[in-house]
């Protein structure tokens, strides 16, 4: 960006779309994990009875008097399958979930799946510790850092409020069974993620527009970016007038090619002129060529040298020009005018034979 220009311009959808591309774009990591972290505890309180089956089961299975006086009696029970198996059982469905939660977070926060390997490519410039000094005293870094301080207060009160008021249930569990001690602790800890997810929701609800309104700052452009943007995408000026000139010159090539085989040219009588074509069994005269002023006169030229008849009839001629394009039948308005002259044309060509 040059010196002095400013970031006045809204991006263009161009822009949006190649920031797309390279992964830039708004994204909350905090509704992300508050997401993952709702539905984890949602999982884990559902199928707490299962994991509480499968957890009594590994304790009796280890302590029970078996396990103590028969040797070996660890590995020829198969209880390591077992213990596995149990694991998986209480981990895998909690698993499960957080994953498929994440991945649908993080897709309604990209609008689709989007994967960028230009994300992915390393960056130098990262490794830059002047660069990173830099990001480290900006506002970004500033408002990461409220950020955490934020969310650790909100974690802090969160666990006080909900522990403090049960500081006694908490003393007696030592003296409950395994049960009990499953229940009332998990009950202890879906209140405190429930008090934290409900503040957390709106912190990251407004980090997510935080994000949004950071990422389209940043792609934010000057005029100058904005010029460059749109001579890209429509051509530049001068090369599109340059192609624009040579398919002129090609199609007057091809009209000019189509000179020598007209039947007559009708002019005004150097201002206009119009080439026409005719021949036994073609609905109507054609227009192979026609031009003002200097093409006039190159038709007309073009025409003599190959013999061509050139006939004088500034009204035809005009109307001609106007009304009929290159390689167009005339129109029934003008067949009387034109017939009269090819008409014309013949005869003078008959009686020069005669001669």
């Amino acid at each position: 960006m040059s010196a002095g220009q400013e970031k006045t311009e809204q991006p263009s959808g161009k822009r949006l779309a190649d920031a797309r591309n390279k992964g830039q774009i708004a994204k909350s990591r905090d509704l992300t994990s508050l997401g993952v972290l709702i539905s984890g505890c949602m999982a884990v309180y559902l199928s707490r009875n299962i994991i509480l089956d499968h957890f009594r089961l590994i304790l009796e299975t280890a302590w029970s008097k078996d396990a103590f006086e028969i040797p070996g009696f660890f590995a020829l029970s198969g209880m390591p399958a077992s213990l596995l198996y149990s694991l998986f059982v209480m981990i895998a469905p909690t698993v499960l979930i957080m994953t498929v939660v994440g991945v649908i977070v993080n897709l309604g926060q990209m609008r689709g799946f989007l994967l960028s390997v230009e994300a992915m490519h390393i960056s130098f410039s990262n490794l830059n510790p002047l660069a990173g000094l830099r990001r480290l005293v900006s506002l970004r870094s500033l408002v990461e850092l409220v950020k955490s301080v934020a969310k650790i207060a909100i974690v802090f009160w969160a666990v006080y409020s909900v522990l403090w008021p049960e500081r006694s249930t908490l003393l007696e569990l030592a003296a409950r069974d395994v049960t009990a001690f499953m229940q009332v602790t998990g009950m202890l800890m879906l209140n405190t993620v429930l008090r934290v997810a409900g503040v957390m929701l709106i912190l990251s609800l407004l980090d997510f527009l935080y994000q949004k309104w950071q990422t389209r700052k940043d792609l934010m452009m000057t005029r100058q970016e904005v010029k460059e943007e749109a001579k890209q995408g429509e051509g530049n000026p001068q090369v599109k007038s340059r192609i624009r000139a040579l398919q002129r010159a090609l199609a007057r090539q091809r009209m000019f090619s189509k000179i020598p085989k007209a039947s007559v040219i009708i002019t005004n009588p150097t201002h206009f002129a119009v080439a026409l074509h005719y021949k036994p069994g073609m609905e109507a005269p054609t227009v192979v060529a026609k031009g003002v002023d200097f093409l006039a006169f190159k038709i007309i030229r073009l025409g003599r040298k190959h013999g061509v008849p050139i006939v004088q009839n500034p009204p035809l001629a005009r109307a001609l020009y106007k009304q009929v394009k290159l390689d167009e039948t005339i129109p029934g308005d003008l067949y009387r005018a034109v017939a009269k002259i090819l008409a014309f044309i013949y005869q003078q060509k008959q009686s020069m034979r005669r001669n």
